[in-house]
């Protein structure tokens, strides 16, 4: 990160870092600052820095997708903060629910409550990644899938918008059958244009609060 670890720091890195494997190794450089500012007896920095820095940095496992280095990294982090800090407990349970492949929970958990600045940066990002990948999971993985399951496992709401989302993304829907028939995403259209991301689609009509 260069600069001494700070919130305005933090804010940047989250912000201005392109990739996700570029913004877990700025973040794991930082982890030994973080460090310093607590003992086994009790934190001794500042306690609003360090809850941004480990909820950020739990995420950026998160986004690419290294669960059990996420599990091992809540064995690092300041106990107070476990016992005491809804943020750091809110990403712990959404490392937990998505280990435990409990999607609507997760959808719930990353949507239910407002995020504090800076970490709602990174949690933005994680919930559009974690869409996009459930969504080509459930295309490879499903021939036939009913609205409401699928509507569960992408996070959106089962109405009338989800035919139309789903079949821009390049889905079948089978209105005899009242089915979805999945395809894996095309990296492109037939026309060189980019399909454009669940994520998109879905902040234009509106993602569910789960």
């Amino acid at each position: 990160m260069g600069a001494p670890l700070s919130l305005e720091q933090l804010q940047k890195v989250l912000t201005e870092t392109p990739t996700n494997d570029a913004l877990f190794d700025i973040l794991s450089s930082c982890e030994d600052e973080a460090c310093q500012q607590f003992t086994q007896a009790g934190i001794t920095g500042d306690a609003t820095l360090l809850t941004a820095f480990y909820s950020s940095f739990l995420f950026s496992h998160l986004l690419i997708d290294e669960i059990q280095e996420a599990r091992a990294l809540t064995q690092r982090i300041p106990s107070a903060l476990i016992q005491n800090d809804p943020v750091i407990q809110r990403s712990i349970a959404i490392l937990r629910s998505i280990y435990q492949n409990k999607f609507s929970e997760t959808y719930a958990l990353l949507r239910g409550q407002p995020w504090p600045t800076p970490v709602d940066v990174i949690v933005q990002r994680f919930d559009a990644h974690y869409t996009e990948k459930s969504f080509r999971n459930v295309s490879r993985i499903y021939e036939s899938i009913r609205p409401e399951v699928a509507a569960e496992y992408l996070g959106l709401q089962n109405n009338t918008e989800l035919i139309d989302i789903l079949v821009k993304r390049g889905w079948e829907w089978d209105a005899d059958k009242d089915l979805f028939r999945p395809h894996v995403p095309d990296e492109h259209v037939k026309a060189g244009k980019s399909r454009p991301s669940l994520d998109q689609i879905s902040r234009v009509v509106g993602l569910a609060s789960v």
